[in-house]
């Protein structure tokens, strides 16, 4: 199976006042061409698709039109997850329509995906935070970790009062426990990936990034991830990299577009 990670394209951007959307047209269409070139099998996407969550209607369109030569009617398999600059609700309500050209749309993640045909390719199993695929005959547990604040976990995770370490560690645990718990839905016959959208200790910024918590609160640790995945696709980060603790098998794919003023 050939697959291809990638995040971060925050179009409908403007930087200093200029729009970036001449830019990341000719992006999409290079991109567009290495999938087709690569014979790619499945497509990731981790979040951040948009620049903001109510993206401009041209930025929309380039993002289904995208969407729709990337899935070579249905052919191919496309997943995405949100970031923390899109609205959840507004990136899956094409998620029906998407469905018939082989795209899986995850907003939360508490997000289950409907099981069943998508394109050529079908969803075998799901639930909170997971799919099972199988893409020309090959099974993939795919665990969908989109942008997971307190408000899209849908759970309160500290006290307003407690001190900044404390909450670091309370919501690292809560990732790590997320991810253990997600990760009993690995199999030996399977292959075993994660796709998350948050910051990882020790990686590295651009600059370009607008911070996903202040202070810090919404920050894990590289060995929050399951050992047993084989391919960790992050977004959020700008600068492609791999994350430190994970065996090289966490990485961020990194904008495709220098978004760094400097």
């Amino acid at each position: 199976m050939r697959i291809l990670h990638t995040s971060d394209w925050h179009l409908g951007k403007n930087l200093e006042g200029l729009s970036r959307m001449e830019e990341q047209e000719l992006f999409l269409k290079d991109f567009i061409d290495i999938v087709e070139e690569k014979q790619v099998d499945l497509v990731i996407i981790a979040g951040d698709v948009y620049d903001s969550p109510n993206p401009p209607a041209k930025a929309e369109k380039m993002f289904y039109d995208t969407l729709k030569r990337l899935s070579a009617h249905g052919e191919r398999l496309t997943l995405i997850i949100a970031g923390n600059h899109d609205n959840p609700e507004r990136l899956v309500a094409a998620g029906p329509l998407a469905r018939d050209h082989g795209i899986i749309m995850v907003g939360t993640p508490k997000t289950i995906v409907a099981q069943g045909d998508y394109g050529r390719h079908q969803v075998i199993d799901s639930g909170e935070g997971f799919v099972e695929v199988d893409i020309n005959g090959e099974k993939a547990v795919i665990l969908t970790v989109p942008y997971p604040s307190e408000k899209r976990l849908n759970e309160v995770l500290y006290d307003a009062m407690d001190e900044e370490e404390e909450r670091l560690k309370i919501y690292g645990d809560k990732i790590k426990l997320l991810f253990d718990n997600l990760s009993e839905k690995f199999r030996e016959d399977t292959i075993n990936i994660v796709v998350s959208h948050l910051f990882a200790t020790g990686s590295e910024e651009s600059g370009s990034e607008r911070s996903i918590q202040l202070g810090g609160s919404f920050i894990v640790d590289g060995s929050c991830f399951p050992k047993v995945a084989q391919y960790i696709a992050l977004g959020h980060i700008h600068k492609p990299q791999i994350v430190q603790g994970t065996d090289r098998r966490a990485r961020y794919a990194g904008s495709p577009i220098h978004y760094n003023k400097k």
